[in-house]
């Protein structure tokens, strides 16, 4: 009898250690490996909408990973990355690189005593003027902002007028903000065995491996998400490369 509450105790703490985890350091080549697939990822959305260029790029990358000592294998890691894309930078930098450009001509035509391309110019050079002050009038555009997440567990309910586009692995949801029909998000998951078949699920279920995983780098899902002006979000997320993202996910349940 003395031993049994020694033994209960015991026994309490065989679940403790079966799920006991340790952090296991990533290798610089295995967190680069991972890198390269975000920006992969990231290229595979091609160019923004007109009139926007790259301000900002930032990147959440794993150091470690948890690792369950019972089973020896390790908890999927996770990842993101972000780009910001604005208008203004985009109006200056062009206004002075045709400013530039265009005194090197006038200066190559003054040299050469061509009046008439000197006039051209001139004039050409007062309607780029009126254009960009016509610009900064108007505004900035909306800036646009573009996530990428590796391995995330989500579910989302599926609202059949929310679908832009759908395809084998692949289901892209709209939402608006709130209070305003204007700007919202675009959400596209990709994980070629949930989303096998989309065409009559009712909530999209990302799942990570429940037991673990033997790779320490194995990407299972990936979650690409637009924010901005929704007109311009939901006609760029039509046109992302979808293949090139997919063939990011290498890991299997």
């Amino acid at each position: 009898m003395k031993h049994r509450p020694i033994l209960f105790a015991a026994m309490l703490m065989l679940p403790m250690i079966a799920f006991a985890q340790k952090e296991t350091p990533m290798l610089r080549d295995e967190v680069a490996g991972i890198k390269k697939k975000l920006v992969a990822s990231l290229d595979a959305l091609g160019q923004p909408p007109q009139g926007y260029s790259k301000e900002r790029e930032d990147f959440n990358l794993p150091t470690d990973v948890s690792k369950r000592e019972g089973s020896g294998l390790f908890n999927t890691f996770y990842a993101s990355a972000e780009r910001v894309f604005g208008s203004k930078k985009t109006t200056e930098k062009s206004a002075k690189e045709m400013g530039k450009e265009y005194q090197k001509k006038m200066a190559e035509a003054q040299a050469k005593g061509d009046m008439q391309t000197v006039v051209k110019l001139t004039q050409e050079m007062q309607q780029m003027v009126g254009q960009m002050q016509l610009k900064a009038v108007e505004g900035d555009k909306e800036p646009i902002r573009a996530d990428i997440q590796f391995n995330v567990g989500r579910t989302d309910a599926i609202d059949p007028d929310a679908v832009v586009f759908e395809k084998t692995g692949v289901i892209a949801l709209k939402q608006k903000d709130d209070g305003t029909d204007e700007k919202g998000s675009v959400t596209i998951l990709f994980d070629p065995i949930a989303l096998k078949d989309t065409k009559q699920l009712s909530k999209a279920e990302l799942r990570l491996p429940e037991k673990g995983t033997s790779s320490k780098t194995a990407v299972y899902n990936i979650v690409v998400q637009l924010h901005g002006p929704m007109d311009l979000i939901e006609t760029w997320s039509k046109s992302i490369e979808t293949g090139k993202i997919l063939a990011q996910i290498e890991g299997k349940p």
